[in-house]
């Protein structure tokens, strides 16, 4: 329905969550908060028979409030979570206000129902212009989101100690829902723009997301009416989206709401895919919660491949320029022979000044380093060409998280942390790190894959560096087999045969897999070391994960085979 996922909370979704909380948890007792992020707080309420989980967020990419299930423990040493947590203990949330089309949410707490309100807690939701604001009884703001200078903003300046004040008032026209078609129609044709833009500017509570469900609704989506010149638009298109405009304000206000899916992607709250599809509703709270929750993650997904690749884009410029650098030193060093003769031609001549004696003896000097350099470079240029090729194992195992579909998300997200972490330790990569915040996924256990064969033998499949150290070194036995990529950056594989002995199809089993998590992924055949456990040995000062070997046997590997297998599991599983 709109480029950008997740979605932006509008006011629509807003006050459909708000509607179904005010049900909920008032009146009820604060319990905690905690941020686990930098914009984003949760909180805890109990009532008289369960505990409610809110999550507020002020980040300007996905403003949003929503219930959530029980979370972890995490962020609640940060500076925002202390002041609301010691603040409002005890208290009791006792009111949630939220006036018509305004993105502004009101919290008031007191002592006890039926007390005055002697604290609150403001959301704005409004964009890049989100924020949380913590105030006392007379509206002075004991905490706040994010201070905003006056150089920051002319409307008004946001710091702790000052007292509150609300956005610029919204001079819009507010929806009616007794207003006339004719009504409606001059207000937004003022201006001949597009239709879309039209309602925006004219009206209170339209967002891009709203003017599209209206399109949708009408079944005008095929036609884009939304993006056409009002003035182009037939007049029976006009009068369906009005009428589709009717139906949205008269749900607004009865706080008629649902949840549907549409397109996998965006979702609406105030009318549903059955009105269309004839398909089966969700439930509001836990539709809007799992929306967010796959979608924020695969967003968060997005971003760590993104910064993965980048550092790896940006280290191998470093190790390249370095190893063509030190190249050049090499070729260099070839002449220490010609400073030698030179040399040699001085000391033979018949008559031999002083000077003669000096340049001679600095051609011999020069040649003597140049040729203690060349074994030192030679060095150089291996551990740049490790490097290297670490780097593009790095990439490669990055590469390789999508190769199970059916993983969680968290997972994912943990795996690649630990891969970027690897990285910058490795090479000695300095991050900027938020100090207040512990990594919201650091308490979850990342493992290595695990696979059954057919006749019961357990397969394992590093995901990272030291991962692959892991299941090469540590849970490895006597008896086992290990796998990998000839001449290929890849995931090792071990075959846990010291159990029980393995059979040719266990052994092709674990060779398909290796093709799988490598590089060579790609081809049809792809040749692969089998090395017995007890001829693996890890290379010293190597990072996680580096091995030699010897007796080494080769086996072909069909990554096709391998995908096929663990497909089928994986719908057995199902």
């Amino acid at each position: 329905m709109q480029k950008g996922v997740p979605q932006i909370m509008d006011i629509t979704s807003i006050k459909s969550v708000l509607h179904a909380l005010s049900k909920n948890i008032l009146p009820s007792k604060f319990e905690t908060a905690q941020q686990p992020e930098h914009n984003t707080i949760q909180l805890c309420f109990k009532g008289i028979n369960s505990q409610t989980w809110l999550e507020v967020s002020w980040n300007g990419d996905s403003p949003r409030i929503l219930k959530i299930n029980t979370p972890k423990k995490i962020g609640r040493e940060s500076t925002l979570s202390k002041q609301i947590r010691y603040g409002l203990k005890y208290m009791a949330l006792i009111s949630i206000h939220q006036e018509g089309f305004e993105r502004v949410i009101k919290f008031g707490f007191a002592k006890k129902p039926g007390d005055k309100i002697t604290k609150s807690l403001i959301f704005e939701l409004m964009g890049k212009h989100s924020n949380i604001f913590y105030l006392d009884e007379n509206y002075k703001i004991i905490t706040v989101g994010k201070q905003i200078s006056s150089i920051q903003s002319r409307f008004r300046t946001i710091s702790t100690g000052s007292i509150y004040s609300a956005p610029p008032l919204n001079l819009k026209k507010k929806p009616q829902e007794n207003e006339s078609y004719q009504s409606w129609k001059e207000s937004i044709s003022i201006v001949p723009e597009s239709l879309k833009n039209c309602l925006i500017k004219t009206y209170q509570g339209v967002s891009p997301v709203l003017t599209k469900q209206l399109e949708t609704l009408s079944k005008l989506s095929d036609s884009e009416v939304m993006n056409k010149n009002i003035d182009s638009i037939s007049e029976s298109n006009l009068k369906k989206i009005f009428k589709s405009w009717t139906i949205w304000i008269d749900r607004f206000n009865k706080n008629k709401f649902n949840f549907s899916i549409f397109d996998q992607s965006f979702f609406c709250v105030w009318f549903s895919d059955s009105e269309i599809k004839n398909q089966t509703n969700i439930d509001l709270e836990i539709g809007l919660q799992n929306y967010y929750n796959f979608h924020l993650k695969q967003k968060q997904i997005k971003l760590l491949v993104k910064k993965i690749d980048g550092i790896i884009f940006k280290q191998t410029n470093v190790e390249e320029k370095n190893l063509n650098m030190q190249a050049n030193l090499l070729a260099n060093s070839e002449n220490h022979q010609a400073y030698k003769e030179k040399a040699d031609k001085i000391f033979m001549a018949h008559e031999i000044t002083k000077q003669d004696i000096i340049e001679g003896q600095k051609l011999y000097k020069k040649s003597k380093k140049l040729k203690r350099a060349r074994e030192l470079i030679k060095e150089r240029l291996l551990i740049h060409k490790r490097n290297l090729d670490r780097l593009e194992e790095f990439a490669i195992l990055s590469e390789n998280l999508n190769s199970l579909n059916d993983e969680e998300l968290v997972v994912k997200i943990k795996l690649l942390e630990e891969i970027k972490e690897e990285i910058c330790y490795e090479f000695k990569i300095k991050l900027y790190k938020q100090k207040a915040y512990k990594n919201n996924i650091s308490e979850i256990e990342s493992s290595p894959i695990q696979i059954n064969t057919s006749r019961g033998l357990m397969i394992q499949i590093g995901r990272n560096m030291r991962q692959n150290d892991l299941i090469s070194f540590k849970f490895s036995r006597k008896g086992d087999l290990w796998f990998h990529a000839q001449e290929s950056p890849g995931s090792h594989v071990v075959l846990k045969s010291s159990s029980q002995s393995a059979h040719e199809e266990d052994i092709q089993l674990a060779a398909d897999l290796a093709a799988l998590f490598s590089k060579a992924k790609r081809n049809n055949k792809v040749p692969i070391n089998l090395v017995k456990i007890k001829d693996l040995q890890k290379i010293s000062k190597g990072g996680p994960g580096c091995v030699s070997f010897k007796n080494m046997e080769i086996i072909w590997g069909n990554p096709t085979r391998g995908k096929d297998y663990i497909k089928k599991i994986s719908n057995a599983v199902n």
